[in-house]
């Protein structure tokens, strides 16, 4: 169910995409959270002549369209849920790269919601696309619920 918690999402639940223009400052700051040093990410003085946007940025795009739908649990703005979660696996496919200044569309449902050893996984599709409707990374994401260690209560 969408507006609730990332918890109360379904099997077949369609996100409300989430679009916004790529700047500098974001694809210069994700790449020095992550230790990336390549020019290709810091600014337009590279051999492709722009910036280009960090492929792994798709993370951010899962918390940017989890933010925009499950409304009880703002995970930009500040953690709210319930419980823990653990980011169990994740597959991303880069299909193009994608620039600063370029207007960029996040869409995805959620592929499954089921139970294995007691813990409740979520399994989200995403695709991030240019507002011209290049393909940019499609993205498949292994999530465990509600996830607490053994002996723990």
């Amino acid at each position: 169910m969408l507006g609730g918690y990332i918890s109360d999402l379904e099997k077949g639940d369609v996100f409300k995409p989430v679009e916004y223009v790529i700047t500098p400052f974001m694809c210069s700051e994700y790449a020095h959270g992550c230790e990336e040093q390549s020019e290709y990410f810091h600014s337009a003085h590279n051999s492709a002549g722009r910036q280009i946007r960090p492929p792994t940025m798709i993370h951010v795009d899962k918390m940017r369209i989890l933010e925009a739908n499950c409304t009880k649990e703002q995970r930009v703005s500040g953690m709210k849920g319930p419980d823990a979660r653990i980011h169990f696996e994740y597959h991303a496919k880069h299909h193009s790269p994608a620039y600063v200044g370029e207007k960029i569309v996040v869409s995805g449902h959620i592929v499954d919601k089921y139970m294995k050893r007691g813990r409740p996984y979520l399994h989200y599709y995403l695709e991030v696309k240019t507002s011209d409707g290049r393909l940019v990374t499609t993205y498949n994401d292994l999530t465990v619920l509600r996830y607490k260690q053994e002996g723990v209560a």
